[in-house]
């Protein structure tokens, strides 16, 4: 147990496990529609790109070839979705915030990284959601964070 003057404390590590967990929570709930879109949009102009360049590949075979490949990259970003997404939330997480100590009062959740001390009102909530092994609470589309159901120093897990 530490010595914190708060009732439940969570330590997590922002590792692969976690910001996948939190990329598939946010799917599900907060971010469904916008990459329910985007998957289809990739896929849609994949396939009308492929068909552009077999259609035109006789006449003006560098357009085409062009057209193919972007109908390729596109499918492949189509199927390859999870992946961009895990990617993309890695590079967004800054140096020294791989580990995070939170802190619950009844006003706030405090998150301590080696880099910064984030506070986070319950009123930005905007939703909370949980697998078997995370947490996860969002404040918007875009911002959310993740909480390892393992990691609790003070309290328990069924806050």
């Amino acid at each position: 147990m530490s010595d914190s003057i708060y009732p439940f404390v969570n330590k997590t590590n922002y590792d692969l496990a976690a910001l996948k967990a939190l990329n598939d929570l946010a799917e599900k709930t907060v971010r469904k529609e916008k990459s329910k879109r985007t998957r289809t949009l990739c896929y849609v102009i994949g396939v009308a790109c492929l068909a552009g360049g077999a259609l035109v590949y006789n006449m003006q075979s560098t357009i085409a070839s062009l057209l193919l490949l972007y109908g390729v990259l596109l499918l492949w970003v189509g199927i390859s979705w999870k992946s961009w997404q895990l990617r993309s939330t890695k590079s967004q997480l800054k140096r020294g915030m791989n580990v995070c100590v939170y802190e619950f009062d009844d006003e706030e959740i405090i998150c301590n990284t080696e880099a910064v001390v984030n506070r986070y009102s319950y009123e930005q909530v905007e939703a909370v959601v949980a697998n078997q092994d995370y947490y996860a609470i969002f404040f918007d589309k875009n911002n959310g964070i993740i909480i390892d159901r393992k990691g609790f120093t003070e309290g328990d897990d069924m806050f």
